[in-house]
């Protein structure tokens, strides 16, 4: 019966988990992972009714637990799928089932006074005799369940959007996180797999533009255009649908010689850019960390001078090629601002000066990911 109803419970709990987000996820997918797991496990490898008491039983299922869960993710981070939810939700549960069917097996083939079980006992309330005050408990517990069902198949029919994200990666030839080319001869192509992958809850096409140093010194192809299309520096991939993956090898020849040649890819999307920040250390050691949402047309902007000598700065917006908004700030010895800016709603280019010379220049990308090379 407790073999049951832990397969039984974590077959309810697959449809709440999916169509749930937030706190709600957490809290009905932690019994998922921390306790079913180890608790079928125990099944499994002591299926004998002395073997532990419950006290050891229940404390070695949450350890184990504990223990399985991240070595089922270790494994899928070798796989095609990765570590994300529906992955993780069906190796879990394959587990399960798995060591549940072993207990089963194992409990089978001893004599019934040797296994393991678990006895409950459901005794339904007697209404003769009860006054009022008797039964409200058993009133107001029947009235709770059937909230909680009528909650459940609430969530279910209506489920909350999830987190909207792009996954944007770049791998070694091999299809690893490694063997990136790094020394390239004159004319010698250098090859990588880049991949993008829509979490964005609808359809969207992407763009991605290969630069070499900030410049377009180099040849770009694609070993094969299924899904995309390669032109002028510039991978165009065909609308992705939600959950949806583009995976292309890329290669490129790099037209100037010199070292640490820094070979950037820049994702862009037609989604205005949220909560997006542009931070850096820059070279007179003071930080800037720039906070843009597009959308609404504007920003925060959080510089903080370390120097004990007074600088200047400067933020442009630009949109189309054309200046739309300037704003000057000036810091004092070790002073630390934070100031808000607005700014026409629109794709947007952020450039800082400080004293006059040009410290950062946004690409107006929304993710970007870079290379070291050495050419010659």
């Amino acid at each position: 019966m407790d073999l049951l109803l832990v397969v039984a419970a974590n077959a309810a709990l697959i449809p709440a988990v999916v169509f749930t987000a937030g706190p709600l996820r957490i809290a009905l997918g932690l019994p998922f992972l921390l306790f079913s797991p180890g608790y079928a496990l125990m099944a499994a490898l002591f299926p004998k009714k002395g073997s532990l008491d419950g006290v050891q039983r229940l404390a070695l299922s949450f350890g184990m637990s504990i223990a399985v869960v991240p070595l089922i993710g270790l494994i899928l981070n070798y796989t095609p799928w990765g570590i994300r939810l529906y992955p993780i939700l069906v190796s879990v549960t394959i587990f399960i089932v798995a060591t549940c069917g072993v207990a089963w097996f194992r409990r089978k083939n001893l004599a019934e006074d040797e296994r393991f079980s678990v006895s409950f006992k459901l005794r339904l309330p007697s209404w003769k005799g009860q006054s009022g005050l008797d039964r409200a408990p058993s009133v107001a517990l029947a009235l709770a369940i059937t909230g909680a069902g009528i909650s459940l198949v609430h969530v279910m029919a209506t489920p909350k959007e999830g987190e909207q994200f792009t996954e944007f990666y770049v791998l070694g030839a091999d299809g690893m996180a490694e063997g990136y080319p790094s020394e390239l001869s004159p004319g010698e192509r250098g090859e990588v797999i880049l991949g993008i992958v829509n979490h964005e809850q609808e359809e969207m096409p992407y763009r991605v533009e290969v630069t070499l140093d900030g410049g377009d010194e180099l040849r770009l192809w694609l070993a094969e255009e299924e899904g995309a299309s390669a032109a002028d520096n510039t991978i165009a991939v065909e609308a992705l649908a939600h959950e949806e993956k583009w995976e292309g090898n890329v290669m490129f020849e790099a037209l100037k010689t010199g070292e640490r040649l820094k070979l950037e890819f820049l994702l862009f999307s037609p989604r205005l850019r949220h909560g997006h920040h542009i931070a850096s250390l820059l070279d007179s050691g003071n930080f800037v960390d720039i906070e843009v949402d597009e959308g609404e047309g504007e920003g925060t902007i959080t510089l903080d001078n370390k120097a004990r000598t007074t600088h200047y700065y400067r933020l442009e917006v630009w949109q189309g090629g054309a200046l739309r908004r300037e704003a000057s700030f000036t810091l004092g010895a070790e002073e630390r601002v934070e100031e808000k800016f607005e700014f026409p709603p629109d794709q947007s280019v952020f450039r800082l000066y400080e004293e006059g010379e040009p410290v950062i220049e946004d690409s107006g990308a929304e993710l970007s990911l870079h290379l070291w090379l050495d050419v010659g």
